[in-house]
């Protein structure tokens, strides 16, 4: 019954995901199936939803993805964004660097389908240089997304940390190799080929630019992402995304009032993702028979690694989102390794579960890119040729490194 409850469970999450139910909705609903067959009953599931929202745990990690929400559109409505990226152009005005900043810093913004947010800048300056439509898609996707592999505040390496149980200081710099190895690769692949073009209408009088110091202007409303960044390694997460909220309030343009920041619907289902993956990890750990389950497959001389690189891979692919992945995978693997082998096993679904994730054709970001650009799958993953299995093997070659 456990095997069929599993079996079900993982194929309902998989199937509602993929029709658009929220995710928070899809995982809950598998939890309480998967808790069924387990032979739960009802006042045991309630009991246990309700626990997980007493959690510190749960509680700070539902803090934590508002913060990044409210962050993410202080920083659009607020005028900050526009100005960010004006005086980027003003600083680094070769297109081939800009083409590899913008898309880095607009990784932070990490609400779903957000590489869009970054694609008609990616386009105006592909033009200049004269990229095709697939190529600004490739460098649209790639560079922004080698950077979650390591990017403490990327909502799903939170949601990983908290799930895992692990720091995240300790996830983001086991996983650094993947994302430095991946961002090289990328600008070794898609930039570095390219002219070293000057942005058009630069050439502004050198006393103007002294007296913008577009520099300043630049690092002045880039602060609040690094500053969040700097900070999440030496306080909790909600800490330093409320420093950084608090910075974006007052280098703001415009007035906008603070109750459309906060009661902004775009967070929503991030806040509901991470409560439903936190339920869900409840449920399993309340069913030791799986854990039993778990250990019979491999005592049939199944390696574990194989185990989990087949599971994180299908799920990731099907699933495209690594949410759903951690949230399944690691309640149900990690326990079975030794203490001094978490890290790297998290780090190993983390890493392929996200190269699974990113070359899925139902990815958002990916989606909506292609649209943008006019660019069909097959065209794209032309692009990712080289880049792509990089990715894979970076994830591999980190596992083995820090096991």
């Amino acid at each position: 019954m456990l095997i069929i409850g599993l079996i079900v469970t993982f194929s309902l999450i998989l199937i509602l995901v993929t029709r658009k139910v929220p995710i928070g909705m899809a995982v809950l609903f598998g939890g309480v199936i998967l808790a069924l067959f387990a032979g739960l009953r009802a006042p045991q599931i309630i009991k246990i939803i309700l626990l997980t929202f007493t959690q510190k745990g749960t509680q700070q990690l539902i803090l934590t993805v508002v913060l990044i929400s409210i962050l993410s559109t202080m920083m659009q409505e607020y005028g900050i964004m526009d100005l960010m990226i004006k005086y980027l152009e003003k600083t680094f005005k070769s297109i081939k660097t800009l083409l590899f900043i913008i898309p880095s810093l607009l990784s932070t913004f990490t609400a779903s389908g957000a590489a869009i947010i970054a694609a008609p800048i990616i386009d105006g300056l592909g033009d200049r240089a004269g990229l095709s439509g697939p190529k600004k898609a490739a460098i649209n996707l790639y560079i922004r997304h080698a950077w979650y592999f390591m990017l403490p505040i990327a909502v799903n390496l939170i949601n990983a940390s908290y799930i895992s149980n692990i720091p995240i200081k300790q996830l983001a710099f086991a996983q650094a190799p993947v994302s430095l190895i991946c961002l090289i690769t990328g600008y070794l692949v898609y930039l570095h080929p390219l002219k070293n073009t000057l942005m058009e209408n630069v050439a502004e009088s050198e006393n103007k630019e002294q007296k913008e110091k577009p520099f300043l202007k630049a690092f002045l409303y880039t602060s609040p992402i690094l500053l969040c960044v700097l900070l999440v390694f030496f306080i909790p997460s909600y800490l330093a995304l409320l420093a950084g909220c608090l910075l974006a309030y007052f280098i703001r343009q415009k007035n906008i009032p603070f109750a459309r920041i906060v009661l902004n619907k775009r967070g929503w289902p991030l806040i509901q993702a991470a409560a439903g993956v936190m339920i869900f990890k409840n449920f399993i750990e309340n069913i030791p028979e799986l854990k039993l389950l778990l250990e019979q497959v491999i005592n049939l001389g199944i390696p574990l690694e194989i185990v989990i690189i087949i599971m994180t891979v299908l799920a990731g692919y099907v699933a495209a989102n690594l949410t759903v992945v951690t949230g399944l995978l690691y309640p149900l693997i990690l326990p079975l390794v030794s203490p001094e082998q978490v890290l790297p096993t998290a780090a190993l679904i983390y890493t392929l579960g996200y190269c699974s994730y990113f070359i899925s054709p139902i990815h958002l970001c990916q989606a909506l890119t292609n649209e943008y650009f006019q660019v069909e799958m097959k065209d794209l993953y032309k692009e990712y040729k080289i880049t792509v299995p990089v990715m894979f093997l970076a994830s591999l070659f980190t596992y083995l490194l820090i096991r």
